[in-house]
């Protein structure tokens, strides 16, 4: 694995990277190939972070890479500091991606890819296996965002459009029931972020269920007044199609 370590000539910091790479969501499918990050930039620890007596943090995010390699979108899930999430948000699209396979064909993947800012350790990057809601104590961070859950909103997750998925077309005039489980983010303004099936017990269930989601809004979720986000695991049931 190639990586490409930056020096700022105004830090006195290394800066170091490790990337661990583990299979994403899709662990459990046979003949999955995991995605593989082929070069990688990490910033210097940032020096106003000390000078504001900062001296650690971290920031998480999502990444969705296509199935070409090229990185789609980008979430920033959670930081311990503005500067931080910034930092990570900036120097990930920097990165280049080898993409994920399945069955030998090339697959579009979600990741969370940790970043770890130390100024005694300099910066140092990690792949995480699943996308789940960071549990860290942010609680020392006044400037931090974090994932919340959804008994810590101020009204719970209200909807404006929920458009059900409609059974496939393909199965209309068979007996074929199924499932469906995505598994996405509902950001600061309502929007979904994000979206992966985790479980599916046919690939069509899990395509038109994903399409649903991408037309799903909500209210703006807040806690304590202030605009939060969250995650949320949907399952999907199909049964019988109509005669």
């Amino acid at each position: 694995m190639k990586s490409q370590i930056h020096k700022s000539l105004l830090s006195a910091w290394l800066v170091s990277i490790c990337i661990v790479v583990i299979p994403e969501i899709a662990t459990g499918i046979e003949n999955f190939e995991s995605l593989k990050v082929l070069d990688t930039v990490v910033p210097s620890y940032p020096l106003r972070m000390t000078y504001e007596g900062i001296y650690d943090g971290s920031a998480r995010v999502i990444i969705n890479v296509d199935e070409t390699g090229k990185l789609y979108d980008v979430y920033l899930e959670s930081y311990t500091h503005p500067e931080f999430g910034r930092l990570a948000e900036e120097y990930i699209k920097r990165w280049t991606f080898q993409p994920a396979k399945l069955n030998g064909e090339p697959i579009t993947v979600v990741k969370p890819i940790d970043f770890n800012f130390d100024d005694r350790r300099g910066v140092y990057a990690l792949g995480i296996q699943e996308a789940v809601a960071s549990k860290l104590n942010f609680s020392r961070h006044a400037k931090s965002k974090r994932v919340y859950d959804h008994d810590e909103l101020d009204n719970g997750l209200e909807p404006i459009v929920m458009i059900q998925p409609l059974y496939p077309e393909e199965f209309k005039d068979t007996d074929i029931v199924g499932n469906a489980i995505v598994l996405f983010y509902v950001d600061e303004t309502g929007t979904p972020r994000m979206s992966h099936l985790t479980d599916y017990s046919h690939r069509s269930f899990g395509q038109t269920a994903l399409m649903a989601i991408d037309t799903w809004r909500f209210k703006p979720p807040t806690v304590n007044g202030k605009p939060a986000s969250i995650m949320v695991r949907q399952q999907f049931d199909f049964g019988k199609s109509k005669k």
